[in-house]
């Protein structure tokens, strides 16, 4: 098979490629069958899942902030229930899986009580280079036309099958890069598989990602699979060795671990008592744009309750209340597409978020 290094860099540059996370309190568990005890087990394990995705956390069952206000994950239903998997999906030629939907007010309610941290819907899209390894082609950056050709060849097939499957277990999106020509000259092959962090990160500047990582995979002579992961985040860098005979394991564990750190900038603590401020948006010029306005508005999770403060010859101000910090309510702002932030001269804004209208 291949070797694989995942190094990671996080750059805070906020466009406007929004992707929001669907379904998140609702997860698909394979199941040997439909017994009452693969039903009992298979919730258990959504449970967990459910909350990693939740918190960005993969060792969040262990919190001791969590443990005085965990009871049965049953308490927490909305619906259960047995469906067949799709070939995607399907784990160890397991082809039965229990298909969970918890509640999402109660769990909210848990994650508050507990003061645990919460992603947002409208989730960090990562920026993924996958290098790979083998006799037929040698050594390569995937792209997106080349990653559908790895699937006539076994081992890379299986790699990022489970790498995909690894991603959407945390309901992370990511893209993989041209690697077209303006891109082999800022990142060469040997940089590539060198991880060269700096060069990787100079050839991310093009893309409008929240962050990128690189990871490359190869299947060492012992017939071992040998890998290791980086990141670098706030100008701290991480480097990690690793290597068994499981790709799923060794994949699942190195994203968790890459995760588990990169996603604590993307976090807030929903709060027992709500912060007040002003959002000011100017150059809503219609009615439909002030609808718009609104309705994302009310689709943050930060916010907890918002009022119409005033209306003004395209000024809209908004009186919300938020679960959590500014910055991650201006962070996720950003993220819609539809405002940019600006400076203004007015004294009135002191004390408020102001933002210009791009949206269509």
């Amino acid at each position: 098979m291949k070797r694989w290094l995942i190094g990671i860099v996080i750059w805070f540059g906020l466009g406007v490629n929004v992707v929001q996370a669907t379904d998140i309190y609702r997860v698909l568990v394979p199941v040997d069958d439909q017994s009452t005890e693969s039903r009992e087990a298979g919730i258990d394990i959504a449970f967990s899942r459910m909350l990693i995705k939740l918190t960005g956390n993969s060792q969040i069952l262990q919190s001791p902030k969590l443990k005085p206000f965990l009871i049965d994950p049953k308490a927490f239903l909305d619906s259960v229930g047995f469906n067949q998997l799709s070939n995607s999906e399907a784990d160890k030629n397991i082809a039965t899986g229990l298909d969970v939907k918890f509640d999402r007010p109660s769990v909210d309610k848990l994650l508050k009580q507990a003061q645990l941290p919460i992603i947002p819907a409208i989730r960090p899209n990562y920026l993924v280079w996958l290098m790979v390894d083998d006799i037929a082609h040698g050594r390569r950056v995937l792209d997106d036309s080349s990653a559908k050709q790895v699937q006539a060849e076994e081992h890379s097939f299986e790699f990022l099958e489970t790498f995909e499957r690894s991603m959407q277990a945390r309901a992370i999106p990511y893209f993989l890069p041209s690697y077209d020509l303006e891109d082999q000259l800022s990142l060469s092959l040997k940089n590539a598989w060198a991880m060269n962090i700096q060069a990787i990160n100079n050839a991310s500047q093009r893309y409008d990602a929240d962050g990128w990582f690189a990871l490359r995979v190869f299947k060492a002579s012992d017939g071992q699979i040998r890998g290791a992961w980086a990141y670098q985040e706030a100008g701290k860098r991480q480097m990690n060795d690793f290597y068994g005979d499981s790709m799923a394991d060794l994949i699942g564990a190195s994203v968790d671990q890459v995760l588990d750190a990169l996603l604590q900038s993307h976090t807030y603590v929903p709060q027992l008592e709500t912060d007040k401020l002003l959002v000011q948006i100017d150059g809503v010029l219609s009615y439909k744009n002030y609808q718009t306005v609104l309705e994302r508005l009310e689709q943050l999770e930060l916010v907890e309750s918002l009022q119409l403060y005033s209306v003004n010859r395209g000024e809209l101000v908004v009186a919300v209340e938020i679960n959590g910090g500014v910055e991650l309510l201006h962070a996720d702002l950003i993220r819609t597409g539809l405002v940019k932030p600006y400076l203004s001269s007015d004294n009135r804004s002191i004390g408020r978020l102001t933002y210009r209208w791009v949206g269509q």
